[in-house]
């Protein structure tokens, strides 16, 4: 190859400076550089000055002469030598390249061509790789990897031990084989916006799913859209905690909790019991003597009735606060058991009196997961415990909203407000300010707010009322945290 001519020289330096390679030219002998391009340049660190008409031995990082001078020996009998080794740049950092030198005529002596490729980075991209793979083999957590039409491509050692399906039962399915009675139809619907959305692309929140043999694993689950260097999806990573453990020391320390609480527990029982007995004992032998006249009659029967369902509420509560049952999800309307609640209150003439009942529900507010049945009876303790502070006469008022991610209904009262030495005291079980009650309905309520990941915030003072709010995680909080 003989020296280009001033005519060619300007495209000869743009050829070589449009390769991504590091290209240079150097005499066989000495070793001097004559051209360079621009990608080995860049790599190494140095201006064109600096690097032209330098001994390229120089720029090698470690190799000894012998080395050099063998793969220049092996190109000037064969015609061409293939090198592994490392360069170092201008900082002193090390670059893994491998060298093909081919034997050229250059200005009219033998020179050679040398074409390197960085293999660093290359071999730190499978390194990488191979230690994310092993990661997410060995991760504690539950994974798997799903295309972007949502067939599961593989999953990790942890998905097999929770959910007991053998590797190739589960390649090629769907996620969907995972799906239990929990999961709606509306939640999946949130799942997929917020994956799709590119300002997202991650949905995380609480989830039931189903095991092979049919058992039920809460989980806290994360799923994100994996999208290529144009942003384009081609994939979903799922990641998931199994909860089963820390639900199943929540309700072993709630039950802890009633346990070491239940010589208390017996001596308030026996109390509450013991005076609603007595009087239904009295009134029955009353009626049995068979002289009564028809008021005395009817009022024996009233307090029969009466100290009836005073008994079964007590043993009701006592059951409820002994032997707490887990969170059922489904999805409920707060309204609906708001407005409910309140209807059955305004229909009980013993109940109502003169209070009056007022309720200002917010239309925007969804259903949402909640165990209806325990969020209903907190709405009943909490309007049933402001209309007994009213000693039938006053006004509740019952609205529902919402308040950042969180619904809430709010229960307030007209009546002679809490003290606040009181007020500290308010959830705890067995505390009442009231001539009866177990003092059990406000804890059990509160246990239960808990359980759903929410809380109660009561505000009250002397002669000015009370205002108890419940805060419950509505879909967009419970399912789609932050």
């Amino acid at each position: 190859m003989k020296s280009p001519k001033p005519a060619f020289k300007q495209l000869f330096q743009a050829l070589l400076d449009s390769a991504g390679d590091l290209i240079w030219i150097r005499e066989l002998r000495s070793g001097k550089i004559l051209e360079a391009n621009q990608a080995a340049l860049r790599t190494l660190g140095y201006s064109r000055e600096e690097f032209i008409g330098h001994d390229i031995h120089e720029f090698y990082a470690g190799a000894d002469k012998k080395l050099c001078d063998d793969f220049s020996a092996r190109i000037k009998k064969n015609g061409s030598a293939f090198l592994s080794t490392a360069f170092r740049d201008r900082s002193g950092r090390m670059i893994q390249v491998e060298v093909r030198g081919s034997l050229i005529g250059y200005a009219s002596k033998p020179a050679v061509l040398s074409i390197s490729r960085d293999i660093g980075r290359a071999i730190g991209d499978e390194r990488l790789k191979s230690f994310f793979y092993a990661a997410f083999l060995r991760s504690n957590d539950v994974m798997f990897y799903c295309d972007r039409g949502g067939v599961i491509l593989d999953v990790n050692e942890a998905f097999i031990k929770n959910y007991g399906y053998p590797r190739e039962e589960v390649i090629g399915k769907t996620p969907a084989i995972l799906r239990s009675r929990h999961s709606t139809d509306e939640l999946y619907r949130r799942m997929w916006a917020s994956l799709l959305d590119p300002k997202r692309g991650y949905w995380r929140g609480e989830m039931i799913n189903k095991t092979k043999d049919g058992r039920e694993i809460p989980l806290i689950l994360t799923i994100t859209a994996v999208r290529d260097s144009r942003g384009a999806i081609i994939g979903y990573m799922s990641n998931a905690a199994n909860l089963s453990e820390r639900v199943a020391l929540q309700e072993r320390v709630a039950q802890s909790e009633a346990l070491a609480s239940i010589g208390e527990m017996a001596t308030v029982l026996a109390h509450e019991i013991r005076n609603p007995l007595g009087s239904i004992v009295m009134a029955a032998k009353q009626i049995s003597t068979g002289n009564l006249d028809h008021d005395d009659r009817a009022m024996a029967l009233r307090v029969l009735r009466d100290e009836s369902r005073r008994l079964n509420e007590t043993l009701t509560n006592f059951l409820s606060f002994a032997r707490p049952r887990g969170v059922k999800l489904s999805r409920g309307s707060l309204n609906a058991i708001v407005t409910e609640t309140c209807s059955i209150i305004r229909s009980n003439p013993d109940l109502i009196k003169d209070i009056r009942v007022r309720i200002a529900c917010d239309p925007k507010i969804k259903s949402f997961p909640m165990d209806v049945d325990q969020i209903r009876q907190v709405a009943w303790n909490i309007i049933l415990n402001g209309m007994q502070a009213l000693d039938g006469r006053g006004q509740i008022t019952v609205t529902t909203g919402r308040r950042d991610s969180l619904a809430f209904f709010r229960v307030e009262d007209t009546g002679p407000g809490i003290s606040a030495p009181a007020l500290a005291e308010i959830f705890k079980p067995f505390h009442t300010t009231k001539k009866q009650g177990t003092g059990l309905g406000l804890s059990i309520a509160d246990r239960i707010v808990k359980s759903h990941g929410g809380r109660i915030e009561v505000k009250s003072a002397v002669g000015r009322g009370s205002s108890f709010t419940v805060f419950l995680p509505s879909a967009e909080s419970r399912n789609e945290q932050d």
